[in-house]
């Protein structure tokens, strides 16, 4: 169940940061979700357990937990936008 709940919270952190950019492409809007997925997985499965904050893979569900999750989804969000947008500039 916390592998499902870090892909569902990093496809809508996802979508909701291409939302606010205005990233009308596909292209874009895909690239927002994989990066939101891939940061809240990266987070809640390796950082979150390295900071006994509990394991969401295991089934050990903390708010300090989904927090770090959030944050690691949200970190590369950020990453991926500035990235991107490098590479138009």
């Amino acid at each position: 169940m916390g592998i499902v709940f870090l892909i569902v919270v990093g496809a809508i952190l996802g979508w909701l940061t291409a939302f606010a950019l205005r990233a009308e492409s596909s292209r874009s809007l895909k690239i927002n979700i994989g990066a939101g997925i891939i940061g809240a997985m990266l987070a809640g499965l390796v950082i979150s357990p390295a900071m006994h904050a509990g394991n969401l893979a295991s089934g050990t569900y903390t708010v300090d937990a989904l927090f770090i999750s959030m944050a690691g989804s949200l970190a590369m969000l950020l990453v991926a936008n500035f990235l991107r947008y490098q590479e138009v500039l």
